[in-house]
């Protein structure tokens, strides 16, 4: 009877602390890509693409850019790159984005991944816009 008390106790107290560490919000990334509009059209703008201060200095994200209202035939978003290619390489030093890929219309967004930090997931880049 006790024994069966005590795992009663023990599964009350652990699904109330699942629904307590669930309430709690996700922490900010460290690292995160940061777009900023350099150039900006009517339909269009010239990304600047960089990684955010908290980045390591050999930290290399993985960016693409992704349409956000045509998809494939799944239902997946549709990327302008080759699937085999994948995506481009974005460090603090070098980059792999070609410059023309750079512009980018109004109905696409830039977006991150990092196998350890977003756990293969692809997020959406922060857009910084200037102030003047």
């Amino acid at each position: 009877m006790r024994t069966s008390l005590l795992l009663l106790a023990l599964l009350a107290g652990a699904t109330h602390a699942r629904a307590v560490l669930s309430s709690i919000p996700p922490t900010p990334l460290a690292c995160r890509l940061q777009v900023i509009p350099d150039y900006t059209l009517i339909f269009a703008y010239r990304a600047v693409l960089r990684l955010s201060p908290e980045c390591g200095f050999s930290q290399t994200l993985r960016v693409r850019k992704s349409s956000t209202t045509s998809v494939k035939r799944n239902g997946a978003p549709y990327q302008p790159i080759r699937p085999e290619v994948g995506a481009w390489a974005l460090g603090h030093l070098a980059s792999t984005v070609p410059g023309n890929q750079n512009w980018t219309s109004r109905s696409w967004r830039w977006e991150f991944n990092d196998l350890v930090l977003t756990k293969g997931r692809w997020i959406a880049g922060e857009v910084l816009y200037a102030r003047p």
